[in-house]
């Protein structure tokens, strides 16, 4: 199609050139001036053809050029000839370059978190067999052996810990894959914030009450906000599960809510052993655990999905903390749908 359009207008302008030229000399005029308007009917022809062929120049030259300079960039060759000068190939170029940085960037951001979630799946997957062993091994020794109300006992409890230890693993994975397949979608209405926040503090109340902790809450019936609750539940009870892990026992958790003009806040406090506060950002990151806390069973997903979650609904959270004294989770959820 391309190939037949410019002897298309070629013709064309060449015969309204003709018809004009033709045009011309009927009219009554000197011949004088019939000349000079035919020379500058087919001057103007000739100078359009010729502005025409010369643009059209430059542009094939310019788009083989930038073609010719995004092959080299992706080929890893910088192209330093024609950098930091004051023309359009060469503004072309830096973005080229600038933009195959970043995406090179993302790449290998991109196969560093692939790396580190084969290694944690390995690592969980190894760990599975630990307890599943346990639990074979007291299971056939309760079944076979002759032993006392006590060794039974010790058994069971043996038994139970393991399985503790395997529901942990399993819902790690089951976290992780939630991560990786992107199963993060928010389906907020207006409901009571009470009902979420005693979903999620559900989560963690078996926990708290092992180690002797009080739960108080401080919100109000009334308090509405438009959320995808199961969503915001898990967000908050990942929060908590933290403040159980790393509050003493005896320790006190405080659940709190307020309304503000454009956002409802949901504060989430405790009597713990706190962050660094070079560390507040980082908490957030995936697999990322301070190395006070590496004695604690965790991954350190769960406060990355949290903000996730909470992201994902238009809202952010805030942190407060002070060694050795305590955290303040702060989670800011919009008034009105994101």
């Amino acid at each position: 199609m391309k190939k037949i359009v410019w002897p298309i207008l070629t013709a064309v302008h060449f015969l309204a050139a003709c018809g004009g030229s033709f045009f011309l000399f009927l009219q009554p005029v000197s011949s004088e001036i019939k000349i000079l308007l035919w020379v500058s009917i087919w001057g103007l022809w000739a100078a359009g053809i010729g502005s025409y062929l010369y643009f059209r120049n430059q542009y094939v030259k310019y788009s083989r050029g930038v073609c010719h300079y995004a092959q080299e960039i992706m080929n890893g060759n910088p192209c330093a000839e024609v950098q930091n000068q004051e023309t359009l190939t060469s503004k072309m170029v830096m973005e080229l370059q600038k933009t195959g940085e970043i995406l090179e960037y993302k790449a290998r951001a991109a196969e560093k978190e692939k790396a580190e979630t084969q290694q944690m799946v390995s690592d969980i997957t190894h760990q599975l067999k630990t307890p599943i062993t346990n639990i074979k091994m007291y299971g056939e020794t309760l079944c076979e052996e002759n032993l006392s109300k006590n060794e039974e006992r010790q058994f069971i409890q043996i038994i139970l810990q393991q399985v503790d230890k395997l529901e942990f693993l399993i819902e790690s994975l089951a976290e992780m894959s939630r991560l990786e397949s992107k199963m993060l979608h928010m389906h907020p209405e207006n409901c009571k914030l009470i009902q979420t926040v005693s979903r999620a503090l559900d989560t963690v109340r078996s926990r708290a009450d092992e180690k002797k902790m009080e739960l108080q809450v401080d919100v109000r019936p009334t308090i509405e906000v438009s959320h995808d609750s199961k969503w915001t539940a898990e967000a908050l009870g990942n929060i908590l599960d933290n403040a159980v892990k790393y509050t003493q026992s005896g320790g006190k958790i405080t659940v709190s809510a307020r309304n503000l003009e454009m956002y409802v806040v949901i504060s989430i406090s405790d009597n713990g052993i706190g962050i660094d506060p070079g560390h507040y950002n980082r908490i957030f990151q995936r697999f990322y655990r301070e190395a006070k806390a590496a004695k604690t069973e965790g991954l350190g997903i769960g406060l990355y999905l949290a903000r996730q979650i909470i992201t994902l609904q238009g809202g952010y959270i805030k942190v407060r903390s002070k060694e050795g004294y305590g955290t303040e989770f702060e989670v800011f959820l919009p008034r009105r749908a994101a």
